[in-house]
């Protein structure tokens, strides 16, 4: 399991390249908002309740990007050096959009 930033590296020395700017960054972005988007009426509105998804996609080798699945409660444990970074981020930045929306909205 890589972070996103060993994946892009990986891929500049394999290819030469910028693969996930020129390539997967657009694929990855049109799949979860295409899958939200085909769900959106499916979904009960609760004032002050979010949800989190956790999307799984695959690379072939011809650079297209397919959704593996999505995890409508993703595990939030540490079982690898890279989910424990990660699943640290998401929960501070979680907190940051819900709890101070205002403040995380000035700082990006």
């Amino acid at each position: 399991m890589w972070s996103l930033d060993e994946m892009k590296n990986h891929l500049q020395e394999e290819f030469g390249w910028d693969v996930w700017e020129d390539k997967l960054k657009d694929q990855s972005n049109n799949i979860v908002i295409n899958c939200l988007e085909s769900v959106q009426d499916m979904f009960e509105s609760k004032k002050g309740c979010f949800e989190l998804f956790g999307f799984d996609l695959m690379v072939d080798d011809d650079f297209n990007m397919w959704l593996i699945e999505v995890n409508s409660s993703p595990a939030m444990d540490y079982s690898t050096p890279v989910t424990e970074k990660l699943v640290k981020i998401v929960l501070e930045d979680t907190v940051k959009v819900v709890v101070d929306y205002a403040n995380a909205k000035k700082k990006s």
